[in-house]
């Protein structure tokens, strides 16, 4: 670090290669912050410093939490949704410092509203929360009970709903788009697109491949959206079309669309007659429900129940062969969350932020190598077998804190407020878990502490050890501050 700053000063770094050489650190150094706490469901603060030494006993809500947004622009409003149903409000700025011990509290709730009972909240479990991406004065809620919700931020108030007449899995809207169109991927085979503008479910992409399990928006093209099916197909559709699919992602083309456009010229073929993709190209061998485009656009990643996590040129298609390994865990028929770090973050290629069921990876997006293993505390076997208590410790959706919160920001710069960068998950056993680069100061708290330690094992330890000086004394020996 001496070395990197002395560089620095002497002309031989520029400002933004010192950033990017800090950030690459910081990236490689992130670990478990059990330091940071949610605390959703204990009221009182003395029932609170009962539990203080057992994290597992602080839950942002208890019934598990199901999905997660953070506002890009502040960093600062993180919006979680329970399996049961209700939605909290955080603020992130709450906590003083990274290194500081803080149990946030949530600014604000919305209720679970009875099945068939009047109110404004869902009355299922939350599939899926995303902030507008204009304005962080607004987000939008999926669930379970088949609607999708507009919420005011500041108010906890709601301003629109939709019925689809099914299950929305998850939601996306664009980052760029002068529209407001919202698009929904549910049990049924269509892509359903939502305006909020007009306030109607506008438009339905016809496609034959069982439930879409995710969509996700081009941001470098307004009108192009990608979707995710049940049969392994990766559609992408130009939403202003009638005919709808413009192409289909090819797990056996590493070539790409180019190619294909000379190799057919070069043969006296007509393009402008020829089909651009073939009708049964398969992006994963089995569903798939992860997508998300790299910030410049550039690169569409893709993720499938086959345990596969692909990389494609946007621009002609191609299948970019990275390979990930054996490591990768998907295996459940919900929409996955994943984050890439933006372009010119740090000096070494994108990384990819992975939720391995019980564990975060991150990885080189390009050649696939795991940069760093984030494991729980206590979570000695994140690929064993499931069920039981680390069943309940799986990982439901991740978010990024990154400059301003979201990963679209503008720079190298990591962090944004208080923050040095962050990533939270939220897990089925209520919690939500904060992980954060590994920052020496006066107020660390080591990982190794046992936080998470039985407070039962703890106790008979302590007992032990009384017992044990107990026989060895022939008394109870007390310690006192006097001297004689």
């Amino acid at each position: 670090m001496q070395a990197r700053l002395l560089a620095r000063e002497t002309g031989d770094l520029s400002p933004d290669e010192t950033s990017t050489s800090v950030n690459a650190d910081l990236l490689r150094s992130f670990a478990p912050a059990p330091q940071h706490r949610f605390n959703g469901e204990i009221s009182s603060q003395s029932a609170l410093e009962e539990t203080e030494e057992r994290a597992h006993n602080i839950r942002a809500h208890g019934a598990g939490v199901s999905g997660l947004a953070l506002e890009k622009f502040d960093g600062r409003i993180l919006v979680s949704g329970g399996s049961e149903g209700s939605i909290k409000i955080w603020d992130l700025e709450e906590a003083s410092a990274p290194n500081t011990r803080h149990v946030f509290r949530p600014v604000s709730t919305i209720a679970r509203s009875a099945v068939g009972k009047r109110g404004d909240g869902h009355s299922h479990g939350i599939t899926h929360l995303s902030f507008y991406p204009f304005d962080p004065e607004a987000f939008l809620s999926s669930s379970y009970d088949k609607s999708l919700k507009l919420w005011a931020t500041q108010r906890s108030a709601l301003t629109a709903e939709f019925h689809l007449n099914a299950t929305i899995y998850s939601h996306a809207m664009s980052p760029i788009a002068d529209h407001l169109l919202v698009s929904c991927a549910t049990q049924h085979s269509n892509v359903r697109l939502v305006d909020l503008k007009s306030g109607s479910a506008v438009q339905a992409l016809v496609a034959h491949g069982g439930p879409v399990l995710c969509t996700s928006w081009s941001p470098r093209h307004e009108h192009v959206l990608a979707s995710g099916h049940a049969d392994g197909k990766v559609r992408i559709w130009d939403v202003r079309r009638a005919g709808g699919v413009i192409a289909q992602l090819d797990q056996e083309d590493s070539l790409g669309l180019v190619h294909r456009f000379r190799h057919a010229t070069a043969s006296g073929a007509d393009w402008s007659r020829m089909p651009h993709f073939r009708a049964s190209a398969l992006a994963h061998d089995e569903a798939v429900n992860g997508l998300q485009w790299t910030d410049d656009g550039k690169y569409i990643v893709s993720a499938g129940l086959d345990r596969k996590i692909r990389v494609w040129d946007a621009a002609t298609g191609a299948n970019t062969l990275a390979s990930f390994g054996a490591l990768i865990q998907n295996q459940h028929a919900k929409t996955t969350a994943m984050i890439v770090t933006p372009p010119g973050l740090s000096s070494s290629s994108e990384l990819l932020v992975w939720p391995n069921d019980q564990e975060i990876l991150l990885l080189d997006l390009h050649d696939g190598t795991v940069i760093t293993r984030l494991r729980s505390p206590g979570t000695t076997n994140p690929v064993g077998p499931r069920g039981g208590e680390m069943g309940r410790n799986r990982i439901t959706t991740i978010v990024w804190r990154g400059s301003g919160g979201g990963s679209g920001q503008i720079g190298t710069v990591m962090g944004g407020g208080n923050s040095i960068g962050a990533i939270y998950s939220a897990h089925l056993d209520g919690q939500i878990r904060a992980w954060m680069p590994q920052i020496p100061g006066p107020d660390d708290i080591d990982e190794t502490d046992e936080i998470d330690e039985d407070e039962e094992a703890r106790r008979r330890k302590r007992k032990a050890v009384d017992s044990a000086y107990r026989s060895l004394m022939g008394k109870q020996i007390t310690f006192t501050g006097s001297t004689r």
